[in-house]
C-alpha cells in the first residue's frame, strides 16, 4: 500500500445543507479527523453556494494542526438574465482571495443575482480571477465547461476555455473518477483541452460524505425528501486515499498513469501554495463621528443638566462629577468610547420613534456614563451599584450592552440597525441541526420499512424521552433505525438567524466576514456564528424581547402616564406598603417572580412578621423593599438553595464584627452578588476595583494557579484592615478571616449581579405599582402583551374578577385590533384581531367609524363599504350616508328625484362637484359574517337577522356604480328589510359552536342551563382513555378529564357535543419518576364515570 496523499480541493460538509437541500450527512470535524489520521497537511471545504462557519472550521482545523484553506462551490451564471447556475469551485491563495471569495458569495445572495439558489456572474468571476488572488477548478458535470460540452453549447464552452487559457496558474481543469459515461466523456474532452492550451488537470472526487456509510445514510435522507437523482449509485462521493483514486482513475480508463499520478499531485502543490493568515482579533467598534471623545463628552455634559445632576448641592454633586471622570478615564483606556456612541445612537432612535426600552440589562446598570446619555435608566451613584462589573482598566474585553424592547418593537429596532447608512449590519447566522427526534423522521421517511407511514413514524418518535433517550424496548425493536439516526444527530439541516443579535460595523462586512439571506428574513444574515463574531471581537447589538416592558409601557399609555422608571420618584413612592402587600398577595406581572415558588418566596419575605423582623436588627433597619425584591430573586436561584429559607423569613447571618454586617446589610448579612464580592476585596483587602473584578472572576472558574497566590494574599489583607482599620484584635481576625474567606469562594461560584437584578426589581414594583393604581389598564395592557399565552391570560381573569373589572366579547363600539376598555364601566373587552380572518387593523378600523350615530345595521354596512369625500356646491352633505339620509327623509318620489340630481350636478363638469370613493375598512365577506356570527354587531340585533341583511346588501349594493340612484334604491330595499324582521337569535349551541370555530375557545354562558351540562371543545383519543376538554354552559368555565376507552366506546360523542354529567371521580395522576411511571401522592386529574349524551 502506497503512503503518498494527495488533498481534497473539492467537498462538502453539512453547512451545504442550509440552503433548502439535503446533500451532506457528514460534519467538517469527521473530514479533520480524516485528514490527521491519514496525514493529509491541508483541508479544503467547498460548500454549495455558502462559505457559512468558515471561521469555525478554520478554527477546528488549525486546532488538529492543519492548513485551513478557504473554498466555495459557486453558481455561476453567464449573465443576470440567463437562468444558468453552473458548479465552480473557488479556492484563496491567500487572505486577499479570501475576502474576494466572501465578497462573491455575499453578492450571490442579492436580490438581483439570485435565482433558487444564490448566483455570481461569469463577469464577475473573471474580474476576480484576473486579480490572481484565488484559483478555480472546473467541478464536476453540473460546471459551465461541462453543461456547454454535453449541450454543444460551443459559445459558453469558449468563454470558459478563454478563462483557463489565459490564467493557466490559476485556473485547472477537474478530472474525477466516476464510472459513468459522460463523467469519462468529459474528462476525455478536459485532456484534450490541457493538450491543446497547455492546462493542469487536477484530481477531485467531490466528496458529499466521509464513507459509505455516511453516503449510505445521505442517500437514505434524500430519498425520503425525495430528492435523489438517477445514477446516483455510479457517483462514489466520499473520502478515498491516494491508491483508491488511482485506482478509480485507471478503471475509469481515459488518463494515462502518468496524467493520473500529475492530477493527484497537483492537489499536493496547490495546498502548498496557499498562504495561511490570521483573523484579526481586535475590537471592531463602529466610529461614527471623526472626533468621537468631544461627541462623547457634550453628551455626557448634556445628560448631566438633563438627569438633573447639575441642580444637586455641591457635595453630591461632586460626587456624581468624581465618577464621571472616572469612568471616562476607563472607556477611553479601554477604547470603548465609539461603542457608547453606537449604542446611544440605538437607544436615541428608539426614543425618538416612541420606543421605549428597558432601565437596565446586564453589568451596564453600573455605569453613571450609561445612565447620563440614555443607555441604562439606573442611576447607579444614587443606587450603589458597581461600576467595575462593568468595564475597568484591568479588564480590558469588548464592551456590550443588552436592552429588552417591547417584542412589538424589536423587529423596528433590528430594522434601523439592518438598513443605518452609517454601518454595515447582518443579523446573526444559526445552525438549525438534527436532534434524535426529526433524525429519527429524516431517516424513516427513506427506509422502505417506514417510508409513507408518517403516522407510524410518529409515535415512534412519541416514545423518545424528553431527554433524547430512547427505551430499550423501543431500541430493539428499531435497531437500524437508531443507529443510523444517532450519526443523524448535530448534523445542519438548515439555516437561521439569531432572534435577537445584530453585528454593526464601520468598515464592510461582506468581504470580512460574507453575508447571505435566510429564509422569511428580508435583511443580510451573517454567514459566521455567533461565536465566530465574539471570537473576532465584532460589535454585536442584542434586541431582546420583554413582554413586561410592553405591560408597563402600554400601561402608562392607556393610564395618560409617561413611561414611568426608576427615576419617576414624582409619581411613584418606592416604598408604598399598600404597592407591596399587593405583590405579596398575587405575584402576577412580577418579572422573574410569577412561579409558584417565587409567589411563595414573595409572601414570606413581605410578610408583616419578616419586614418587622428585618426593621428591627439595627444593622438591617435602613433596608429597602426593593433591595428585598432583589435579594429574594438572588435567593430563588439554585445557588441561593442553602440560605434562601432564612433570607425570606428576615434571619440575619452574623459574620462576626460590625463593620461586615454593616457591609452585608443589605442582603440580610450574607455575600450574595457579584459586586459585593469585588467590593469586599476593595473595602476590606485593598485591592483595586478592576483588580477585584479580575480576582472574583478567576476564582469563580477555579483556576487553581489564581487561587494558590491569590487566597493567602487576601486573608492576610483581610486580616491586617481588620485590625489596622477596624481595631480588631488579632486573633479575632484570624478567626473570622478563615470562615468569611470560604465564604468568598463559595459566593464566587455562584454570585448574581446586583446590577441585573435590581434592574429587573424596578421593573416588577413599578408593573405592581401600575396594577394597584391602574388595574383596568394593567389588565388591558395584559390582555394586549400575553395575548396566546393562556395560562397567564387566565390569572390575569382571575385578578380582574377579584378587582371587578368585567372581561367581554368582541362587540362594535367597544373593541379594537387588541383588548381594550371601557374604564367608566370598569370592563375590558376582547380586541377583533383574536377573530378568525381578521386581524389586529381591521379592528381598529371598525373601532374608528363606531363614533358616528348608526341607527340601522343597513346604514353602518353602507359606511363599511362606501364612504369618502363628497362634495356638492348647493349642499353640506360630506358622505354618502349623509346624502341617503336626507333624501330618505324627503319621502317617496323627492328622495329619487333628489339623489338624481346629485348625480347629474356631479356628472356636469362645469361645476365644482365630484366624489371620491374611499373604503374606510378594509374586510372581507367571510371576516364579516364571522363577526355577525360573533354578536359583535349585537346592537343592531340578532345573528340571523343580520345575517339576512348584509345577504341582501352584499348581494344588491354595488359600490363602485358611478352613479348613486341605483346605489340609493339598494339602500331603501335592505333598509326596509331591515325594518320588517324580526329579532331572531341563535341557541346556545349554535353560538358556542360560531365561537369554537371562529374563536377557538367558547365565551358565551347560559345562567338557565343545568350546572352538569358541558359542551365539548376537544377531545383526544389516547390508546388506553380519551382526554376531552370540557366547557360549562351555566358558569362559562373550562375543565379537562379523561373516560376510559371501554367507557367511550359504549357511549360515542364528538367535538361540539353537548353531555351530561353524571359521575365525575378525582384519581392519582400517573407521573414519570426516573424513567418509571408512578401514581403521584399530590397531583390529581378528573375521570367522568358516568354521563349522557345529549348531542353527539
Amino acid at each position: 500500500m502506497s503512503s503518498r496523499v494527495w488533498t481534497p480541493l473539492h467537498g462538502h460538509s453539512d453547512e451545504s445543507n442550509g440552503l433548502h437541500y439535503f446533500e451532506i450527512a457528514t460534519k467538517y470535524n469527521d473530514y479533520v479527523d480524516y485528514h490527521v489520521t491519514h496525514g493529509i497537511k491541508s483541508i479544503a471545504i467547498t460548500n454549495h453556494g455558502s462559505v457559512a462557519n468558515w471561521i469555525s472550521h478554520k478554527l477546528e482545523a488549525e486546532k488538529a494542526g492543519l492548513k485551513y484553506i478557504h473554498g466555495l462551490e459557486a453558481y455561476v451564471t453567464m449573465s443576470l438574465e440567463d437562468k444558468s447556475r453552473y458548479h465552480t469551485i473557488l479556492l484563496a491563495k491567500n487572505y486577499e482571495g479570501v475576502k474576494a471569495i466572501n465578497q462573491l458569495s455575499s453578492d450571490s445572495f442579492k436580490p438581483d443575482h439570485f435565482y433558487y439558489k444564490p448566483r455570481i456572474t461569469f463577469e464577475e468571476l473573471k474580474k476576480v480571477v484576473e486579480e490572481g488572488n484565488i484559483y478555480v477548478t472546473t467541478a464536476c458535470l453540473a460546471s459551465g465547461l461541462a453543461q456547454s460540452f454535453i449541450n454543444n453549447d460551443k459559445e459558453t464552452s469558449s468563454e470558459w476555455i478563454k478563462l483557463a487559457a489565459n490564467n493557466r496558474d490559476n485556473v485547472f481543469l477537474e478530472v474525477q473518477p466516476h464510472l459513468d459515461g459522460e463523467q469519462k466523456a468529459y474528462n476525455q474532452y478536459l485532456l484534450g483541452l490541457s493538450k491543446r492550451y497547455n492546462l493542469h488537470l487536477i484530481a477531485s472526487n467531490d466528496i458529499h460524505a466521509l464513507d459509505q456509510d455516511y453516503d449510505k445514510i445521505r442517500k437514505i435522507i434524500k430519498t425520503g425528501k425525495h430528492s435523489k437523482y438517477e445514477d446516483e449509485d455510479k457517483f462514489e462521493l466520499w473520502c478515498k486515499t491516494y491508491d483508491e483514486m488511482f485506482e478509480g482513475f485507471k478503471t475509469q480508463g481515459i488518463l494515462s498513469d502518468e496524467k493520473i499520478e500529475e492530477a493527484l499531485d497537483f492537489t499536493n502543490e496547490i495546498a502548498n501554495s496557499i498562504e495561511e493568515f490570521e483573523l484579526d482579533r481586535s475590537p471592531k467598534y463602529p466610529h461614527l463621528y471623526k472626533n468621537p471623545e468631544k461627541v462623547f463628552q457634550d453628551r455626557i455634559t448634556k445628560g448631566l443638566y438633563e438627569r438633573g445632576i447639575m441642580s444637586l448641592p455641591k457635595e453630591k454633586r461632586k460626587v456624581y462629577l468624581d465618577r464621571v471622570k472616572y469612568e471616562y478615564s476607563v472607556y477611553k483606556h479601554n477604547g470603548a468610547i465609539d461603542y457608547m456612541l453606537t449604542d446611544e445612537a440605538m437607544v436615541d432612535a428608539a426614543k425618538e420613534h416612541g420606543i421605549p426600552v428597558s432601565y437596565g440589562r446586564g453589568s451596564v446598570s453600573g455605569s453613571l456614563i450609561a445612565y447620563l446619555i440614555g443607555s441604562t435608566e439606573m442611576d447607579s451613584v444614587k443606587l450603589g451599584l458597581n461600576f467595575e462589573r462593568f468595564m475597568n482598566k484591568e479588564r480590558v474585553s469588548l464592551a456590550d450592552i443588552d436592552h429588552d424592547w417591547e417584542a412589538k418593537n424589536k423587529e423596528w429596532i433590528q430594522k434601523w440597525l439592518l438598513t443605518n447608512s452609517k454601518w454595515s449590519a447582518a443579523s446573526i447566522l444559526t445552525l438549525n441541526t438534527y436532534g434524535i427526534k426529526g433524525a429519527v423522521k429524516a431517516i424513516a421517511d427513506g427506509l422502505p420499512r417506514y417510508a409513507g407511514q408518517p403516522a407510524y413514524i410518529q409515535t415512534i418518535r412519541n416514545q423518545i424521552n424528553d431527554d433524547g433517550t430512547i427505551p430499550d424496548k423501543l431500541y430493539k425493536e428499531h435497531r437500524e433505525l437508531f443507529d443510523l439516526a444517532k450519526k443523524v444527530v448535530g448534523v445542519i439541516d438548515s439555516f437561521g438567524r439569531h432572534a435577537a443579535g445584530v453585528v454593526v460595523d464601520t468598515n464592510p462586512i461582506e468581504d470580512a466576514m460574507g453575508t447571505m439571506r435566510v429564509s422569511g428574513w428580508d435583511y443580510a444574515t451573517t454567514q459566521i456564528t455567533m461565536h465566530d463574531i465574539e471570537y473576532c471581537k465584532w460589535v454585536k447589538m442584542d434586541v431582546l424581547g420583554l413582554d413586561n416592558i410592553g405591560l408597563i409601557s402600554r400601561t402608562c399609555e392607556l393610564a395618560g402616564l409617561p413611561f414611568l422608571t426608576p427615576n419617576s420618584t414624582d409619581i411613584i413612592n418606592f416604598e408604598d406598603k399598600n404597592v407591596w402587600n399587593s405583590m405579596r398577595n398575587n405575584n402576577i406581572g412580577v418579572f422573574q417572580m410569577e412561579g409558584e415558588r417565587a409567589g411563595k418566596l414573595l409572601k414570606d419575605i413581605l410578610s408583616p412578621e419578616t419586614i418587622n423582623r428585618i426593621h428591627s436588627n439595627e444593622a438591617t433597619k435602613d433596608v429597602k423593599y426593593i433591595d428585598l425584591l432583589s435579594l429574594v430573586n438572588a435567593a430563588q436561584r439554585p445557588s441561593g438553595a442553602s440560605h434562601v429559607d432564612a433570607v425570606t423569613h428576615g434571619e440575619f447571618k452574623d459574620n462576626g464584627h460590625p463593620a461586615l454586617n454593616k457591609f452585608l446589610a443589605p442582603t440580610l448579612g450574607r455575600l450574595v452578588y457579584q459586586e459585593q464580592l469585588i467590593q469586599f476585596l476593595v473595602q476590606f483587602c485593598g485591592y483595586t476595583a478592576g483588580r477585584a473584578d479580575v480576582l472574583r472572576r478567576a476564582i469563580g472558574h477555579k483556576i487553581q494557579s489564581v487561587m494558590d497566590e491569590e487566597l493567602p494574599k487576601i486573608q492576610e489583607s483581610f486580616i491586617q484592615t481588620m485590625i489596622n482599620k477596624y481595631h480588631d484584635s488579632p486573633e479575632h481576625a484570624q478567626t473570622i478571616a478563615k470562615d468569611f474567606i470560604q465564604v468568598f469562594m463559595d459566593a464566587a461560584d455562584y454570585g448574581f449581579s446586583i446590577n441585573h437584578s435590581m434592574a429587573y426589581s424596578y421593573i416588577g414594583y413599578i408593573s405592581t405599582w401600575l396594577r394597584y393604581y391602574y388595574p383596568v389598564e394593567w389588565c388591558t395592557a395584559a390582555f394586549q402583551i400575553w395575548n396566546g399565552k393562556q395560562e397567564k391570560l387566565n390569572r390575569v381573569t382571575n385578578f380582574a374578577k377579584e378587582h371587578d373589572i368585567h372581561i367581554k366579547p368582541i362587540r362594535f363600539g367597544k373593541s379594537k385590533g387588541l383588548y381594550y376598555m371601557d374604564k367608566d364601566n370598569n370592563d375590558i373587552y376582547e380586541g377583533v384581531g383574536s377573530v378568525k380572518n381578521l386581524n389586529v387593523k381591521n379592528g381598529d378600523q371598525l373601532y374608528l367609524i363606531s363614533d358616528k350615530k348608526y341607527n340601522f345595521f343597513t346604514d353602518l354596512l353602507l359606511v363599511m363599504c362606501q364612504s369618502g369625500d363628497l362634495h356638492i356646491s348647493y349642499s353640506d352633505y360630506k358622505t354618502p350616508i349623509e346624502l341617503y339620509s336626507h333624501a330618505y327623509n324627503l319621502g317617496d318620489g323627492k328622495d329619487l328625484e333628489f339623489i338624481k340630481s346629485v348625480d347629474a350636478e356631479i356628472k356636469d363638469k362645469s361645476t365644482d362637484s365630484y366624489y371620491r370613493q374611499s373604503k374606510p375598512v378594509d374586510i372581507n365577506s367571510k371576516a364579516l359574517i364571522n363577526l355577525i356570527l360573533l354578536n359583535y354587531f349585537e346592537k343592531f340585533g340578532g345573528v340571523k337577522k343580520l345575517i339576512k341583511i348584509y345577504n341582501l346588501f352584499h348581494e344588491t349594493y354595488k359600490p363602485n356604480n358611478k352613479t348613486f340612484l341605483n346605489k340609493y334604491k339598494k339602500y331603501k330595499e335592505c333598509l326596509a328589510l331591515e325594518k320588517s324582521l324580526p329579532d331572531e337569535k341563535v341557541n346556545i349551541l349554535t353560538q358556542l359552536d360560531n365561537e369554537l370555530e371562529l374563536l377557538g375557545r367558547c365565551v358565551s354562558k347560559k345562567s338557565d342551563a343545568s350546572m352538569t351540562y358541558v359542551y365539548v371543545t376537544d377531545l383526544d383519543i389516547k390508546r388506553s382513555k380519551v382526554k376531552v376538554n370540557l366547557y360549562s354552559l351555566n358558569k362559562g368555565a373550562t375543565m379537562t378529564m379523561n373516560i376510559s376507552k371501554r367507557l367511550f366506546n359504549n357511549n360515542v360523542f364528538k367535538q361540539n357535543a353537548l353531555i351530561d354529567l353524571e359521575q365525575v371521580s378525582s384519581r392519582p395522576k400517573n407521573v414519570l419518576v426516573d424513567g418509571i411511571w408512578e401514581k403521584s401522592e399530590t397531583e390529581h386529574e378528573y375521570w367522568l364515570t358516568a354521563y349522557r349524551v345529549i348531542r353527539p
